[in-house]
């Protein structure tokens, strides 16, 4: 059941909640399950955005927050702040795409249509040729490929839709202003154990990135597992279309109302 909150949590205080976490789950690889909780806060401000007269007037603190836990990813190498800031400002674009469906389409898609314009996102930095250089969410759990063997039948990118899954539902149990949900907290931990108890049980090995990376090298060498090999990263192909639908339909909705 939820407990009532007096009203939602400040914009800034979120921001310095992601931050922070963010950043030690990127820092913390070897145990990285902060992670699982660190994209919630920016899901909240979200909220503030598409509810501001301005939808843009939080965006830039989402950014932000982005391009920090980017340059965490690399250690804060300094020398990555201009690629960390071009794919920060990318995957914004998510949660400004969200704003511009709920303002077109309503409710009814929800956080998901984030999580469907992330993973269209990283599908797109895997077609783009700096592929290599671009830090993919799912990158946060590489140093425990033991935890996600299951990416056989999802590929890489499968890590990526786990993990915005399990931040949405951390969302829904603590930043929404209606207040702490035990439901969707228990629901959030269960989705964490799950997938880590199935996979250390399966006696084949994961999708890793480097498998990845060499299905969408532009000279494909070594060989590959045969159905990822067939199918590739089938949650984040599936992912870009539905979000080409979804960016499609906003238009239109926007179109017929203004005639």
């Amino acid at each position: 059941m939820a407990k009532k909150n007096s009203g939602s949590i400040g914009v800034w205080i979120l921001f310095g909640i992601a931050v922070l976490l963010l950043s030690a789950a990127w820092l913390m690889k070897s145990f990285p399950v902060l992670i699982f909780a660190a994209l919630a806060p920016l899901f909240a401000i979200s909220d503030q955005a598409k509810d501001h007269s301005s939808p843009w007037n939080r965006f830039e603190l989402i950014l932000l927050a982005l391009g920090i836990a980017l340059l965490a990813a690399h250690a804060f190498d300094f020398s990555f702040v201009v690629f960390a800031a071009i794919q920060a400002i990318a995957l914004t674009l998510a949660f400004v795409g969200y704003a511009f469906a709920y303002q077109s389409l309503g409710p009814r898609l929800g956080k998901f249509t984030i999580i469907f314009f992330w993973l269209g996102l990283e599908y797109l930095f895997l077609k783009l040729p700096w592929n290599t250089d671009v830090t993919y969410l799912a990158n946060a759990l590489q140093l425990q490929p033991g935890w996600h063997n299951w990416t056989t039948y999802t590929g890489y990118l499968g890590v990526t839709l786990w993990i915005l899954v399990v931040n949405l539902l951390f969302y829904q149990a603590v930043f929404k202003p209606s207040g702490f949900n035990v439901y969707y907290f228990i629901a959030a931990l269960i989705f964490i154990v799950i997938p880590v108890v199935y996979s250390i049980q399966m006696k084949e090995e994961g999708i890793g990135y480097s498998h990845m990376m060499q299905l969408y090298a532009f000279t494909v060498t070594g060989a590959l597992p045969g159905k990822y090999s067939q199918q590739g990263e089938v949650v984040a192909r599936t992912a870009a279309w539905v979000s080409v639908l979804i960016i499609l339909l906003s238009f239109v909705k926007n179109y017929t109302r203004k005639k």
